[in-house]
């Protein structure tokens, strides 16, 4: 039961990783919060029930090249 003002998220709530933080060890890389959910520095999270959510940190997505100017043609992909 989350005694916290508003509410924390539920778990399963899209934004779950908005819960207090009632227990942090950042010398072991992993933060407990209100709703259970174990959240780790990777972003992972082990859920309640025993599922996980992969890492998602948005610096794990590929960086896509910008677009050449419009008057210069597309280099050849390697």
């Amino acid at each position: 039961m989350c005694p916290h003002t508003p509410l924390c998220p539920d778990a399963s709530a899209p934004d779950r990783e908005a819960a207090k933080t009632v227990v942090s060890h950042p010398e072991q890389g992993w933060s407990l919060l209100c709703n259970g959910i174990v959240v780790f520095e990777d972003t992972g999270e082990l859920l309640p029930g025993g599922g996980t959510i992969a890492p998602h940190r948005p610096t794990d997505l590929r960086e896509q090249p910008a677009p050449p100017p419009p008057d210069k043609p597309a280099a050849p992909a390697a």
